[in-house]
């Protein structure tokens, strides 16, 4: 007796791919057309009946296209032009809740609205975060990631639910943070240390000699190398040689990592990610076999050669105790490395391209350095940093440049309701507060002639009382005077605000600057023409277009310079 399959015939209307294709075609665009229609009639339902804050409402949504997906692909991809777009509808300009795949997000800007955010911080927790980047970029294991979320108790003192005081690894590394990265000591012997090796590294250079090279590709292998040293000790890269070359390419595919693309779409991220994280579990397995704890424990030196600065042990000890296994506590451990490493170094180059943009700018702030550096009995270059950090030339190009280039979707998950703007923001969801927004905002930035879309390495520097045109102060930015508006907190946060903010900020500051002033001080330096990554000529430098929402923006471009050893 025939089978019911050998009986069953395809209809002749699906025989043909071209038909096929059409009719899920046509589904597709109702799918999304009526995703968009009735996504749309809500919002105008929302806003058109009257104001719907101080009522106990939630922000209006934002309508979308693809079902469950909402707006993720426009984050994901172009973030800065949905950041534009999402805050243009908004009514007033005030928050919207945004659906990004299954999450739901309240997208909030301006100072006044940034600074509530900040002062509700102890509503706020960011671990959730943390542990889903952990895993799709930094191959954190399942198990470790089901174990770290299970301290829901958030990083402040008084914990948010009924965790043991011992259990709360999110506030163990909080604190841990606090005493190796926010303390003077801590971060001044991180700085001695990396002032030391980077100089090493520039006093291999020969004097007097003229060399072409790609500013940002020399401060990948040199700034990294001194940096990964400092902060992991030796280990990690002598034993593989490899590993700057790696991370980099790690780097470059962060974000499609992130956005969790399979390897077959981006196989050298991926590759790059599993050699990484090889790299990191050898060295830390290196570190526990060699390491001893005991003398550890009692003498806590700064710094040891097989964990590097007492940072980096401690973060171990606390992790290991906790029950991370070694694959997890790799993943973390690359992850403070790329944390450092991937937004200093960004930094550093964008700072010294533009001096090297505009000859006279590079000229003026030599001509401060002058104050403040001096050679040593080996003729190499010792800094006064504590001085460096103070000078307000270099200073307002430092904060220019973070305005410019650091996107920061600030992140935070609410543990209880909190009230903005007269919206209430319900417990549960997400509330995503892109610094980008406020950072370019022409109501608080402009200034004639220099528009917030462009560089101006004055633009933080403060000419009043107390100052003069050959020593200005850095002050309240420039664009805040001009505009008579204040700025506040919540126009310029590149670090983040309130109790969750960016701890090793400190450090970064110092790592940046004393970069930037050794690379400026100890050569000669010549515009030879913009490149791409890779070194083919460009017809422009790193641009601003299509950017990735990350912290620090990635480079797109290179400079190729001639420079030279000063003698």
């Amino acid at each position: 007796m025939p089978s019911l399959i050998q009986n069953f015939h395809v209809p002749l209307i699906f025989s043909s791919p071209i038909i096929v294709c059409g009719f899920v075609s046509v589904f597709a665009f109702l799918i999304f057309t009526g995703t968009y229609l009735v996504t749309t009639c809500r919002f105008y339902v929302e806003t058109a009946f009257g104001d719907r804050r101080y009522r106990g409402l939630e922000p209006p949504n934002l309508p979308y296209w693809i079902p469950w997906i909402g707006r993720g692909l426009e984050v994901a991809t172009n973030p800065h032009k949905f950041y534009e777009t999402a805050i243009a509808m908004s009514p007033g300009r005030g928050p919207i809740k945004v659906r990004v795949a299954s999450l739901h997000m309240y997208m909030i800007t301006g100072a006044d609205n940034i600074q509530t955010l900040f002062r509700n911080s102890k509503d706020l927790t960011f671990e959730f975060m943390q542990i889903r980047v952990a895993q799709t970029v930094k191959g954190l294991p399942e198990q470790d990631a089901t174990r770290l979320s299970i301290d829901n108790s958030g990083t402040l003192a008084t914990p948010l639910s009924p965790v043991p005081e011992k259990e709360r690894i999110w506030r163990q590394l909080h604190n841990i943070y606090a005493e190796n990265l926010a303390h003077g000591r801590a971060v001044d012997c991180l700085t001695s240390m990396f002032v030391s090796e980077f100089s090493r590294m520039i006093d291999e250079e020969p004097r007097g000699k003229w060399k072409r090279t790609q500013v940002y590709k020399l401060l990948q292998d040199k700034m990294f190398r001194a940096s990964t040293m400092v902060l992991a000790g030796p280990g990690i890269l002598e034993s593989n040689p490899g590993f700057a070359k790696k991370f980099w390419q790690y780097d470059a595919g962060f974000m499609k990592l992130l956005l969790g693309n399979p390897r077959f779409a981006c196989r050298q991220a991926w590759d790059a990610r599993d050699h990484c994280l090889e790299a990191t579990k050898r060295w830390l397995a290196n570190g526990w076999a060699k390491m001893d704890w005991q003398a550890a424990s009692q003498q806590n030196p700064d710094w040891e050669p097989n964990f590097g600065h007492r940072l980096v042990r401690a973060r171990e000890q606390c992790l290991q105790s906790y029950g991370v296994s070694l694959e997890g506590r790799a993943s973390l451990q690359m992850g403070l490395i790329w944390a450092i490493n991937g937004n200093a170094i960004p930094m550093a180059a964008y700072m010294l391209i533009e001096m090297i943009h505009e000859p006279s700018l590079l000229s003026r702030v030599r001509d401060e350095l002058s104050s403040i550096a001096g050679l040593n009995n080996s003729s190499s270059l010792e800094l006064d940093v504590a001085a460096l950090c103070r000078l307000p030339l270099l200073g307002s190009v430092y904060k220019e440049c973070l305005r410019l280039r650091a996107s920061i979707p600030l992140t935070r998950r609410l543990h209880n309701d909190i009230e903005i703007d007269g919206y209430t923001l319900r417990a549960g969801n997400f509330i995503l507060a892109p610094s980008w927004l406020s950072h370019q905002d022409e109501k608080v930035w402009s200034v004639p002639g220099h528009p917030p879309n462009e560089f101006w390495a004055d633009r933080f520097l403060h000419k009043g009382k107390g100052s003069t045109d050959a020593s200005p102060k850095l002050s309240v930015p420039s664009a805040g005077r001009e505009s008579g508006n204040a700025i506040k907190a919540g126009d310029f946060f590149p670090f983040g605000g309130g109790s969750i903010i960016c701890p090793g900020r400190f450090f970064a500051k110092q790592e940046i600057l004393t970069a930037v002033a050794l690379i400026v001080t100890s050569f000669d330096i010549e515009f030879v023409k913009n490149v791409h990554l890779g070194g083919r000529p460009s017809e422009r430098g790193p641009g601003l277009e299509n950017c990735e929402s990350r912290g620090i923006i990635s480079l797109d471009r290179d400079v190729m310079v001639r420079m030279r050893r000063r003698s």
